[in-house]
């Protein structure tokens, strides 16, 4: 199962890598290459620094995708903490794609490997959201979610709001995870758009363990919450 995955992410790395002029299309049936890093971004504050990115690459049409979720971090000047892949089909039907796929990390738990159902949707056009849950080959369930809003201000400047919020169907000692509701996050970035395919941005945001993590991480002296300057950039194809 390993390397079935393993050599689906490579062959949707190729699809990605390719010349997208092989798949410019007009009409809606055929397929296309789209996709960008959402989020490159460097977190300042009262810890170390932090460096993170978030990227998806797709190729479909309007119904059938093939997609390619990366997304990774660590302490600036230090090794990646974290590094994620998640392949994906996705089926578009009105405003919501679902989505069957496997997630490989690489680190921070690189033997892991997870199935993934997820749903993507978007009310308008200045609201969307996601959730995923993940079933991991040791049988353990967790899930995230998140929601964003694009506010305009001018043509080029526009609020940005994100919450983000992950659980889990078990505790997890090792971990230092128990079940309900793990952690959440809210974001607030200000971005300016210097080309339809290029923006800049800054931000504040807040992260929070939840429910009984929270409480372990309280017994255990660890840190409960943060809070983080950020700039970053972000850039389509």
């Amino acid at each position: 199962m390993l390397r079935s995955a393993c050599l689906g992410l490579s062959f949707l790395s190729a699809l990605v890598m390719a010349s997208p002029a092989a798949a410019q299309a007009d009409d809606s049936g055929a397929w296309a290459l789209s996709g960008g890093f959402d989020l490159i971004e460097l977190r300042a504050g009262k810890g170390d620094d932090v460096f993170l990115w978030d990227g998806t690459f797709s190729l479909g049409n309007a119904t059938d995708q093939l997609m390619l979720v990366t997304q990774g971090g660590g302490a600036l000047g230090n090794q990646i903490d974290e590094v994620q892949a998640r392949l994906f089909y996705g089926r578009t039907i009105g405003n919501a794609t679902l989505l069957v796929g496997v997630r490989k990390d690489f680190t921070l738990h690189p033997r892991d490997l997870h199935a993934i159902i997820g749903v993507q949707g978007n009310v308008g056009t200045r609201l969307s959201w996601e959730s995923y849950a993940f079933l991991s080959d040791n049988g353990r369930l967790t899930g995230e979610g998140q929601i964003v809003y694009q506010l305009p201000i001018t043509d080029s400047l526009y609020l940005e709001p994100r919450v983000g919020v992950g659980w889990s169907a078990q505790g997890v000692a090792v971990d230092a995870v128990e079940w309900g509701f793990t952690e959440g996050e809210g974001t607030l970035r200000l971005r300016y758009r210097l080309t339809p395919k290029l923006n800049i941005y800054t931000a504040v945001v807040h992260e929070r363990l939840l429910a009984g993590t929270r409480r372990l991480a309280r017994a255990q002296g660890d840190t409960l919450q943060s809070t983080m300057a950020v700039i970053g950039f972000g850039f389509s194809l």
